[in-house]
Order: structure tokens, then sequence, then C-alpha cells
């Protein structure tokens, strides 16, 4: 073709044509080779971006993962610190003499040690008697206890993480031990207890080895200079400290860095996150060259089309500059065969054509904006979304007026809805309350402000206020918030039979605290635990934290008793006495919802006890629906339908299944004669069976001692004698075979968490609130 091109402008053009010929090959090939060098340029920088880009994901993934093990730890940990056993133990001031508190604290640490994941020990630690509970070993002296983890506790820390580097050969930098170490506070003067917690650093390496790191490799620093590596891998020749780019990482308080490094004579990328929840640095090392080893692939793609193109280029300016008549004929053949646009009359030349194609084009541009603007609603949703739940920046002032949000007046306040009690209902029936209840609040907000309402991804329903300029003060927009909300709230439970809960934040000056007074909103939501459902909720009003919580650990004890006895109207009577419990305290509804928690625990806990060999009696994980639940009522019904009657069922169904035993047999007298003088040895005589085999088949089959079940009875007997006769607690003991009162007392202190006279009270108080609560109700 080139031969061809080049035969005649060599034998008989013009030298001026040649060089014009030339010129234009040159023009031609120029802008091919530069875009060449533009876009591989490019291509490898996006293509290396996103590599780190991924890498860091990865890494924030890991650092997440490792950080939730640690809160969890600690919230477990912070949960046992507040048992009463372990206060009880710590306010002992000779504790190798109260061998039943002292076995009571090793099965509580022995259960934290068996049941939760990752945990290689757990001590109780008595600085003042220099003495250390191990589940493992018993009552010990100090010796026990790393030199660190003491002087660590010296400083009467609240709760502190330590790290500690065990030397090794077997890894790099050796291997490591991560201490959680927690307070226990006491109500006297005796000195503070610790929680010491050791956690097995297997775990961090299960996350690098799940993650699938590849050829990179990941260590974790330590603010005390620490290094958590992989020893499956590793990039580096020499200890990570010996290397200047390890110092700068160390000295740094930056929350990310990105950096490129010469490491052993070979190019890195280097990447570096730092860990808001405990100052650990997460530090990813990638050799260079496994970045750009895909880039020379398309270093030489790029090179290969570049040269074709320029050969095309060539070969198509010796063409065009000889027939450019067949190149507008090629343009007006393309046009005809380019579907989707209107067809121009056969009449029309070829730049009339041509015209007509790009006024084909600006048509198709004016649809394209009409479709837009049918768009719109949607489009303007998703921008109110972005605004209340992201990071506002200033581009969103322009996009905002774009979408028409209303910016006439300075001060925005954002409420809140949630719809209760819609589980159950059908999607669309959902949707139809959901969509009523954004017309009513639409048609309410006309009457007093500018405003918005969309649903949020969340289900809620999200209400932007833009108050009017005559509204003189804070408090006037609060008051006016609540007038919105009160009558959204009125107006759907009249006109739609639901009820709705409201959370109203702050008011604040300007778009760009918008996203605050959601965020407060939606506390304010959470308060439903605490508060109830169908209400208004207003973040300035919700009560503040105390420093102190009471757990109803007596309640708890009482409804384990009759758990463990299969009666399910008690448990039922104590469960809404637990949920009074916490009502009368002012707390959070994190408490709230963590003592629930740990009243499930404890109940799965006794059950394990009665049966361990059982099968899984619930078939869903209660914790997660819990978490579902949002307010107390709403927990007390399910603990009452669905958490507690399989349990009792699975007890029931066990005693059953040896109504003909006769250990069974033993129980039947129990219960007949609970009020007379009872023995293991006279029910073994009675049933025939050595008195031995009777306390090992009694364990087996009922879950618990004999002298434990005949205390738990008698004390739900006790308790019984306490709410419906007015015998006195002497007359009682009596009855229950106690020789003195005082015996009957402490007992039943023990159990119950306070003594019969404080139980008889609280429950005589108790009778008239119920009664007026249920007449408020109906």
């Amino acid at each position: 073709m080139l031969s061809k091109l080049w035969t005649p402008l060599a034998s008989g053009s013009k030298p001026e044509l040649r060089k014009v010929l030339i010129i234009a090959s040159l023009l031609a090939t120029v802008p091919v080779l530069i875009m060449g060098a533009v876009a591989y340029f490019t291509a490898s920088g996006r293509f290396i971006e996103e590599i780190r880009e991924a890498n860091r994901q990865t890494m924030l993934q890991i650092q997440q993962r490792i950080d939730e093990k640690l809160i969890t730890l600690e919230k477990i940990a912070l949960q046992n610190a507040v048992n009463p056993t372990l206060s009880r133990f710590v306010s002992l001031s000779n504790p190798e003499e109260d061998f039943e508190t002292l076995g009571l604290t090793m099965s509580l640490l022995n259960s934290m040690q068996v049941l939760i994941e990752d945990i290689d020990a757990v001590y109780l630690y008595r600085p003042d008697q220099h003495l250390v509970v191990s589940p493992n070993r018993g009552l010990v002296g100090e010796e026990v206890l790393p030199e660190y983890v003491r002087e660590a506790v010296s400083l009467n820390p609240s709760k502190v993480w330590l790290d500690h580097k065990l030397e090794s050969e077997l890894v790099r930098d050796g291997f490591h031990q991560v201490t959680f170490v927690r307070r226990i506070n006491t109500s006297g003067q005796t000195p503070a207890g610790y929680l010491i917690v050791n956690l097995n650093d297997t775990a961090f390496f299960r996350v690098f080895s799940n993650m699938k790191l590849g050829s990179r490799e990941l260590v974790i620093v330590t603010p005390s200079g620490n290094v958590f590596a992989d020893g499956s891998s590793s990039l580096l020749q020499n200890p990570l400290a010996q290397y200047p780019f390890f110092q700068e990482l160390m000295n740094s308080d930056e929350r990310e860095m990105l950096m490129t490094e010469q490491v052993d004579g070979s190019p890195m990328s280097i990447n570096y996150l730092k860990s808001n929840y405990n100052g650990w640095k997460y530090v990813t090392m990638i050799p260079y060259s496994d970045l750009t080893q895909h880039l020379q692939k398309i270093k030489q793609t790029t090179f290969l089309i570049c040269l074709l193109l320029v050969l095309i280029s060539v070969t198509a300016t010796g063409v065009l500059s000889k027939r450019w008549y067949r190149a507008l004929q090629s343009l007006m053949d393309l046009i005809k065969n380019k579907g989707g646009l209107a067809e121009a009359p056969h009449s029309q030349n070829e730049f009339a054509v041509i015209r007509h194609y790009f006024d084909s084009l600006h048509e198709n541009n004016e649809i394209l904006r009409e479709q837009i603007q049918e768009s719109m609603p949607l489009l303007r949703a998703n921008f109110i979304q972005n605004l209340l739940t992201e990071p506002f920046h200033s581009s969103m002032i322009e996009r905002a007026e774009y979408y028409n949000i209303p910016v006439q007046h300075a001060y925005y306040t954002v409420l809140c809805i949630e719809l209760d009690n819609t589980r159950g209902h059908t999607e669309q029936d959902s949707n139809l309350f959901h969509y009523a209840v954004i017309n009513i609040s639409k048609e309410m907000i006309s009457h007093h402000a500018e405003g918005l309402v969309i649903r949020m991804h969340n289900g809620h329903i999200a209400i932007l206020i833009n108050h009017d300029a005559e509204e003189p003060s804070l408090a006037d927009l609060k008051t006016k918030s609540f007038l919105v909300a009160e009558e959204i709230r009125s107006v759907a439970e009249s006109l739609l039979h639901i009820t709705v809960t409201i959370g109203i934040g702050r008011s604040y000056e300007g778009l760009g605290q918008v996203r605050t007074s959601y965020g407060e909103a939606l506390e304010a939501l959470k308060y439903q635990l605490v508060e109830g459902s169908g209400r208004v909720l207003f973040v300035g009003q919700i009560k503040a934290e105390t420093s102190s919580f009471a757990y109803p650990y007596d309640l708890e004890q009482q409804l384990l008793t009759c758990l463990k006895l299969a009666n399910m109207d008690k448990i039922s009577t104590l469960l809404d006495d637990f949920a009074q419990a916490l009502r009368a305290e002012i707390v959070s509804h994190e408490h709230v919802r963590q003592s629930f928690i740990q009243l499930i625990a404890a109940s799965l806990r006794a059950l394990y006890e009665i049966d361990p060999n059982s099968t899984r009696v619930h078939d869903y994980n209660l914790y997660e629906r819990l978490n579902e639940l949002n307010t107390s009522d709403k927990i007390v019904g399910w603990l009452k339908a669905e958490v507690y009657p399989p349990m009792v069922g699975h007890i029931n169904t066990r005693t059953a299944s040896r109504n003909h035993s006769t250990i069974q047999k033993a129980l039947d007298y129990v219960h007949e004669h609970y009020d007379t003088d009872l023995s293991m040895p006279q029910l073994a005589s009675m049933i025939s069976i050595p008195v031995s085999q009777f306390s090992h088949l009694f364990k087996v089959e009922v879950g618990m001692f004999f002298s434990e079940y005949l205390i738990a009875l008698r004390m739900e007997k006790a308790r019984e004698l306490l709410e419906t006769t007015d015998f006195k607690i002497s007359d009682i003991a009596e009855k229950l075979r106690y020789n003195n009162s005082q015996n009957f007392i402490r007992v039943f202190k023990k159990m119950n968490g306070m003594t019969p006279g404080e139980y008889r009270t609280r429950h005589s108080k108790e009778k008239p609130e119920q009664k007026a609560a249920q007449g408020a109700n109906k």
C-alpha cells in the first residue's frame, strides 16, 4: 500500500505536495504517540493506585477484625468484673478461709477460660493480699504473674491492655503475650482487685491467614514497640527495628501513611494504618516488582498499538490527501448506518446530512435532559441521604441549590420516625404504612415550616426542617419541633391505628450540622429501650448515664432457681420484676440491653448445668434476636414467648423421662415432705440404693446436688409464704426445718440478695404499683 502511494508522489508530484504530505504524516503520528504515552502512564498510575487501595482495604479489614476481638473481650471482661461473686471475694479480709467463695470464684474464672474463644488464662489478682486465684492452680502467690503485669496493676488503672514479647527462635520477632487487666471495685474500704485475661496471639495469625495476603507481609506494631508478625512469610532479612522506615513509622502520629522505600536493596511499597481503639499500627509491605509486573505487558501492548496506529495514520494520510471525497462518502455511509436517529431527506447534499445528524444528537440530548428531570425526586432523595449520613463538604451547598433543598433560613432540625410493631406485616403493608406516614409528615410540616421528608435506607423516615426566621431562640425551635412531632404521632395513631416513635435532634445553624442533628435523632430513638415506644423522644431529655449501675442480681438468682424447678408462671412474674428494676435505675439503653444479655447467658449456663448433653433448644441465635428488639416490653414479651418456654419444656421433658426412675420417687417424696427433716441416707434407704450411688444419680438426673436442690425448693416455698401469708419469719424458718431463724435469714439472703423482711416489704409495695400500672394500661 505504502509503495503504491509513494511511487506516483516520487515520480510526478510537485515538491510542495510532497512536503505537505510529509508534514501531514508527522502531524498525524505525533498526537498518536502523545496519546499512547498519556494512556500508558495514566493506566499504570491508576493500576498501581487500585492495587494500593485494595491493599489498604485488606489491612483495614484485618484491623477492624482484630479490634472487634479485643473490644468483645473487653466487654465480656466488664460483664464478669461486675459479677457479685468476684466483688465478694475481693472484699474478703481472709480469702484463704472462705472456701465457698473461693470455689465459686474459681468456677467463674474457669468458665471464662473455657468458654471465651482465644483465651489462654484468666486470673483474679488481690495485690493487697499478694494472692492470685487461678482456675488451674487455685490460690497461689503473686509470683505467678509476670513483673510487667504487677507493675501495671500498681498504677491502679481502671482498665489497660498490655503486650509483652516472648523471645523465640521459631518466629522472627518472637511470640507475644497480650493481656487485658480490668479493675474490680468493692463497695467497702477493701482495696480493689483485678481481673487479668491472657489472650492467645494465634488469634491474630488466624486473621492473617484468613485474609490470604499472598506475597504481602503484614505486621502489627504496638505502642510499646512489640511486633506481631506472621511467621509463615517474611520479606525482610533483618529485624524490623534495624530499618529506618520502621523508626519513622513508630515516631509518626498520623492516622495513615503510604511510602516507597529501598529495603534490602529492593523497592517496596509500605502502607501504614493506626487503630483508633488501642493505637496499634498495622504495616503491610509489598515488593514493588509485584505491583509493576503487569505493567510491562501494558507497556508492550501500548507500544504495539501505537506502532500500529502510526502505520495506519501514515497510510490514511496518503490516501486522504488524494481522495477527500471517498472519506466524505465513508462518513456519509457511517451516518446512514447509525441507528436511533431520524432519517434525512434523500435530496439533501452531504453537508446537509451531517448537519441533520448533529441536530438529531441535540434532540436526543433534550430527551435525556427530560428523563433526568423525571428522575429528580429519586436523585434528590439520594442527595438528602448523603447529606444526613456523610461528612459535609463545600460542594454540597451548590448541590443543595441544584436539588432545591430549603436554604432560606439558618437553622435546621432533623426528626427521625420509626414505625412500631411492623414485624409480621407483609412487605406491601409495610410500604403502604411508610408511604402514609410520609404523606402525613409532609402535610403537618407544611403548616409550620419549610421541610423535606424521605425514607432512609435503614427503614426510618427522616424529616429535615428549615425553621422560619421568626423563631427567636433555640428553645422556641425545640418547642416547634416537639409540636410538629407530636402532631405527626397523634395523626398517625388516629388515622392509621398504628403507633410511631419519633426522635428529635438538636437545632443547628447551617447545612453542615444536619448530619449531627440526624445522629442525635437516631440516638434518641434508641432510648425506646428505656422509655418505651409510641412517644416523642428528644435527645436533650435523655437521662444521663450514672457512674454506677446496680444489676438486679437477686432477681436473676430467683429466676434461675425457678428455671431449675421448671416454674414458668413464676419466671414470667420475675421477668416483669427484672424489667421494672431496670426502669427504676437511671441507666442508658446499653445498660438495659447488656443486663438482658447477662440474664440470657446465666439462664443458658444453668440449663447446661442441668443437662450438659442436651441438644440445642432454640433454633436461632438469641443474642442476634435480642439486638433486633428496641423496647424492654418487646424483650420481656419475647423472653416469655420464645426463650424460656423451650427451656422449661426441655426440663419438663427430662423430668417426664425419669417418671419411673428411682430418683423421681425420691423427688416426689421431697416435694411432699419438704417441711420435714430430710437427708440423703434417709432417701437412699427409702429407694434401696447406697448413699454414694444415690448422690451420683441425683446429680446426673437433676443437674444439681441434693443439698442444693433441697435449699432451692425450700427457698421457693419461703418466698411463697412471705408473699401470701403473714407468718412470722421465725415460724417460716421452723416450718422449713431450720433450727434457728438466723440460719434461715442467712441462707435466704445468700439466695435472694436480701433478707426475708426486706423481701416481704418490697413485695408488698410492688403489688399496688402493679395493680395501678395494669389499670392505666386498661
